[in-house]
């Protein structure tokens, strides 16, 4: 089940509207099972999928203000980690299509390609917003541990350092 769609990821990152939304689903559903999942732990993350409307759940998802010793804080929400993971994907992948006649970038005449050393830095840039949006949503979720006892439970990755060397 796919924790963002469209419509989320058009908060924080300029898509398209289209009628073709599985090539979209299918970067979402990879940016939460290869991206996230490993971050949050799988048992956090199976939670997370099979319950999102719980309000704890709720609150992880979509962020707010939330009150730590005397101090408001604002939790970004882990939709805002999940849509740039996923525009990342969409960005580096979006325009390729499988087709009877073998696998295809879309190309138009009235319009140029990004570059291939073009998307690879969009797709990095849009990683490291994402992560920088996770170590957010870390805070929360230390901060409020008593109510993820789930959290930290099986994480792989806790600490992500992006290089950035020029190609």
């Amino acid at each position: 089940m796919a924790l963002i769609n469209r419509t989320d990821i058009q908060v924080y990152r300029q898509i398209s509207n289209s009628v073709y939304d599985d090539v979209l689903n299918q970067h979402i559903l990879d940016a939460q099972f290869v991206d996230v999942q490993d971050l949050m732990g799988m048992d956090f993350y199976n939670d997370l999928v099979r319950n999102p409307a719980t309000i704890k759940n709720a609150a992880l998802l979509d962020g707010g203000t939330y009150i730590y010793n005397s101090i408001t804080y604002t939790n970004v929400g882990l939709k805002a980690v999940l849509s740039h993971y996923a525009y990342a994907r969409y960005i580096m992948f979006g325009s390729q299509t499988d087709t009877p006649f073998g696998f295809v970038e879309k190309s138009t005449n009235e319009s140029n390609t990004v570059s291939e050393s073009g998307k690879k830095a969009m797709f990095k840039m849009n990683q490291q917003t994402a992560f920088k949006y996770w170590e957010n949503v870390v805070a929360f979720l230390n901060r409020n541990a008593s109510d993820y006892p789930l959290w930290k439970n099986g994480c792989y990755q806790t600490k992500s350092k992006f290089r950035i060397s020029k190609i």
